[in-house]
């Protein structure tokens, strides 16, 4: 994380741009609380281990994240594990892209939700299962629904790399230290607490990632604000062993035959 420069924030934002296109799953966009996600959530006790006694996963060390290494690992993990997750991204007042993802064996489901900041509303909503490609699009409250040859591997693929960009963002502007090792339902997890910057003039600076012992970054969080404008660049991933994925309640409109459906929506 050493070697960042100017250009840098320039992929940066481009990245932004870029991940307000994608594949797109249903209760909808993330909560108000949900958007936190926050990673507290039923978990952490204190490791007598200490930093100075620890191994480091491949590509990661007290004061240095290898962000190839990194993606290699946890883009793995959304490929191939039972996993849920959510993300979000806020990069300018009113503009969002809102992630759900969930994957098993058998069923994937990827939702992404973008507001562009002034009236266009895009919606994608995509369940996979028995090689079949059910899918919602919605835009400015209408939306569509078709089903078309799919597979989950496939879909898997993009959602990850979708999913992926936001960490991407987190890592790219951000400079980590690990902090601390905790524990997690008798799991170990590295924390890692953000010690910088690469944007100019950035202030209420606000960070930590999650990694587990296989490298995987469960959980990743930076805020800030610029110009008066806050950003939020939030993941959290977590496995779904023993669950497998909710088909979506507009499931049946997909399945209908016939060319495309059309409705209105409500856009809230």
């Amino acid at each position: 994380m050493s070697q960042r420069s100017s250009a840098a924030i320039a992929i940066a934002v481009l990245l932004v741009v870029a991940g307000c296109g994608g594949t797109g799953p249903e209760s909808a966009t993330p909560t108000a609380d949900a958007r936190t996600v926050d990673s507290t959530t039923g978990s952490t006790d204190s490791s007598n281990e200490t930093l100075a006694d620890a191994g480091f996963p491949d590509g990661f060390s007290r004061t240095e994240i290898d962000i190839s290494a990194a993606r290699r690992l946890s883009v793995s993990y959304l490929r191939t594990e039972p996993v849920s997750g959510v993300a979000l991204e806020r990069f300018r007042p009113g503009a969002y892209a809102d992630y759900q993802y969930a994957a098993s064996a058998t069923r994937v489901r990827f939702r992404l939700d973008v507001h562009n900041g002034y009236a266009d509303i895009t919606r994608r909503d995509v369940y996979v299962e028995s090689g079949v490609r059910h899918s919602r699009n919605g835009r400015n409250g209408r939306a569509s629904f078709e089903a078309t040859n799919g597979s989950v591997d496939e879909t898997r693929f993009r959602a990850a790399d979708s999913m992926w960009a936001v960490v991407s963002r987190i890592i790219t502007i951000g400079e980590f230290r690990a902090t601390r090792i905790t524990e997690h339902r008798g799991e170990r997890r590295l924390r890692y607490t953000i010690t910088g910057v690469v944007v100019r003039n950035a202030t209420d600076v606000r960070g930590r990632l999650i990694v587990d012992d296989d490298g995987v970054i469960r959980e990743a969080q930076l805020l800030y604000t610029q110009a008066g404008d806050p950003k939020r660049f939030q993941y959290r991933v977590t496995s779904n062993s023993g669950s497998d994925v909710t088909p979506p309640a507009w499931l049946p409109a997909a399945r209908t035959d016939g060319p495309d459906n059309d409705s209105t929506e409500p856009v809230g």
